[in-house]
């Protein structure tokens, strides 16, 4: 079962690297001194790392782990979207250059804005947007994020 799941992780590093094309056709391909790799196995996993492989070199935007200002945050169904797509319409008539977020994982509907690296440059939008929506002073707050875009890294791009 170990060597299993050691395989597994090596195939998982493997396909996020540039010098893999094929794992397996790689792993078969004899090399002096080095011995012989045989492998059995469905060919559904294959298929299935191909999608992934496929997957990750389609991928356009570059993620990274960071902060948002969330702006709202609810738990009364139809009420609570109804609010935050109001506040996103709000913050998005203000300042439309600004990315929002809005998600609903149950029970919570959540309004996010921004793409920031530091906590710093998040707290100095979190302090403008509750200067400028002060009625809202009360629900903005900075949160960490796992997946925040690199939105610089997009413009150096096109």
């Amino acid at each position: 079962m170990k060597f299993t799941v050691t395989l597994i992780t090596l195939l998982a590093a493997c396909l996020t690297s540039a010098f893999a094309e094929n794992i397996f056709a790689d792993l078969k391909t004899p090399k002096e001194g080095q011995g012989e790799v045989t492998i059995s196995q469905s060919a559904a996993i294959s298929k299935m790392l191909d999608k992934k492989k496929e997957a990750w070199s389609n991928k356009k935007q570059l993620t990274f782990s960071g902060y948002r200002v969330q702006i709202y945050m609810g738990n009364h169904q139809k009420q609570s979207k109804d609010e935050a797509t109001q506040r996103e319409a709000s913050i998005k008539a203000r300042y439309p250059e600004l990315s929002t977020y809005l998600t609903f994982s149950s029970p919570f509907w959540r309004l996010r804005v921004g793409d920031f690296r530091t906590h710093a440059d998040a707290l100095i939008l979190a302090n403008k947007l509750k200067s400028e929506f002060y009625k809202w002073e009360g629900d903005i707050y900075i949160v960490r994020d796992n997946e925040v875009f690199n939105t610089d890294f997009e413009k150096n791009e096109q």
